[in-house]
């Protein structure tokens, strides 16, 4: 019997691999938010980096899920990806509109990858009565 672990399918890698991107952004921006901490606005320093820096060990985390096909970590992976939608959205217009397409398109990317039938068995989301083993 091998005790080889088994690599995720490509869509669950990708989907993780942009949740990595995500994430160390979410990291940077934390960090660039700190060092430019002023005294006339440090409370609004502080909670962003702490808001974003949460986010983005969640989002590492997640993706340590998805790489791992943990069933607990496709939940998540969705319901972060929803909600980077219309928050992706909100960038379009003006200097911002690259945001829109980088954010927006890996959201999107994300949510294919986490919803093809491939990931779905690997998460072992598959099954009921219309899942692998046959109608009942």
């Amino acid at each position: 019997m091998s005790t080889a672990t088994t690599r995720p399918p490509l869509p669950l890698f990708l989907a993780a691999a942009v949740l990595v991107v995500v994430g160390v952004g979410a990291l940077g921006f934390a960090v660039v938010e700190l060092v430019h901490l002023r005294a006339n606005r440090w409370v609004v320093a502080v909670g962003t980096t702490v808001l974003m820096a949460g986010y983005g060990v969640f989002l590492l985390a997640v993706a340590n899920g998805l790489r791992r096909a943990a069933r607990w970590s496709r939940g998540p992976a969705v319901a972060t990806q929803l909600i980077q939608v219309p928050v992706a959205w909100g960038f379009l217009g003006g200097p911002t509109t690259w945001v829109t397409v980088v954010l927006g398109g890996l959201s999107l990317l994300a949510l294919v990858c986490l919803l093809l039938p491939t990931s779905t068995v690997a998460l072992g989301a598959g099954g009921g009565l219309n899942g692998p083993e046959g109608q009942h």
